[in-house]
């Protein structure tokens, strides 16, 4: 999908407490959530988490977090419809260990986005069990990953 510059975009479900940059002169600043974000005033703490302009900033800055919109899942109370009941458990155990319990919990009830990576990750998971089909969610959303 395209990049977008802070221009064209109106963000909407910021993180409470994201961490924001406000270094102008990286060469990313046009394309990264964080500077969009605080450039924005997305965030209404008064007191924020910032990348310090002296240490990142530019090709190498591991905070950069771009502004391509992906397709999020939501949901998997129906992703095991398909699959035999002797699997189901272990399968559901596979994710509880990949997520951690909480985590998986969330993301079955809609609550937590499942990201491209982890909708492939549950994908291999169902090729590892011999399963020759895409995993179903309950809905999808294109936003962007925070």
């Amino acid at each position: 999908m395209k990049q977008t510059t802070t221009t064209d975009i109106q963000l909407t479900g910021v993180p409470e407490h994201y961490v924001l940059c406000y270094n102008d002169n990286c060469s990313k600043a046009q394309t990264c959530l964080h500077r969009i974000a605080a450039k924005g005033n997305y965030v209404k703490d008064n007191i924020v988490s910032a990348v310090n302009p002296a240490l990142y900033g530019g090709d190498k800055c591991r905070y950069y977090a771009p502004n391509t919109p992906v397709r999020l899942a939501y949901g998997m109370l129906h992703t095991f419809d398909n699959i035999l009941a002797r699997d189901i458990a272990a399968m559901r155990n596979d994710l509880r260990e990949h997520f951690g319990n909480g985590s998986y919990y969330r993301r079955r009830n809609g609550t937590q986005p499942i990201t491209p990576e982890d909708q492939q990750f549950i994908a291999r998971m169902f090729k590892k069990y011999g399963y020759d089909i895409e995993p179903v969610f309950d809905c999808y959303k294109t936003d962007f990953l925070f």
